[in-house]
Parts: C-alpha cells; structure tokens; sequence
C-alpha cells in the first residue's frame, strides 16, 4: 500500500483564538489520520508564527522550510 500524506489546515474565529483549540484541533485530526494508516503534515509560512505554534503545540516538528521573494527594483 502507498504512504498517502494528508495535510491538515485549519482556521479558528478571532474569539477562540488563544485558548488552545487550535492546537486541540490539529492534535484529534493528526491522531485520526495516523489512526486511517495515513501520514499527516502541517504546512505554514514561515512568517506565520501563531500557526507555528498550533504545529509544534501538536506534536509536528519543522521538516523543511521553502522561501519565495520577489524581485526588488
């Protein structure tokens, strides 16, 4: 059987915000995917620190990082 990689996103409404949920979120969704024999992954950028840290708060540790820039003129 192929090794699927599920990534996982999620939003959270300004009022829940800093109170866990994300990373409450993120951390059920990860155990159900392992739980399906499926690989799950976390992608942010790299300047979106509170994202970071719902990903690192569940368990994910950093694996790559990718930058893109713009031409400066």
């Amino acid at each position: 059987m192929a090794l699927m990689m599920w990534q996982i996103g999620i939003n959270v409404e300004p009022n829940g915000r800093r109170k866990g949920i994300g990373k409450m979120l993120v951390s059920l969704l990860k155990n159900e995917i392992l739980g399906k024999g499926r690989l799950p992954y976390y992608g942010t950028s790299m300047g979106h620190i509170a994202s970071q840290k719902v990903a690192i708060g569940s368990g994910f540790v950093p694996a790559w990082a990718e930058l893109v820039t713009d031409r400066l003129e």
